[in-house]
């Protein structure tokens, strides 16, 4: 059974920022690697072939949000396969 890894990144960056960091997420996606790093923290991810991509948007005053999503199952190759033990330690 997996566990859960969690990695939260956020600060005020300006818009030529912002872009790079998605031309980085564009190239990790084409790679089929990404890998996000800050401070002594780094976390690697193996996106699978077929992805889910959630776009939200919202505006109120003069305040906007977008928030993008991108998702995806593990590969099947990182099931356990089929005559595979299960070992538990105390």
């Amino acid at each position: 059974m997996g566990y859960d890894q969690k990695f939260v990144f956020e600060s005020m960056q300006d818009a030529e920022s912002i872009r790079k960091y998605l031309e980085a997420v564009m190239e990790g996606l084409r790679k089929g690697r990404l890998v996000v790093a800050a401070g002594q923290e780094e976390f690697t991810l193996q996106p699978a072939e077929l992805l889910t991509f959630t776009v939200k948007a919202r505006k109120r005053g003069g305040s906007g949000r977008l928030a993008l999503t991108i998702s995806w199952r593990c590969p099947e190759e990182d099931a356990p396969k089929a005559g595979e033990t299960l070992k538990i330690e105390a």
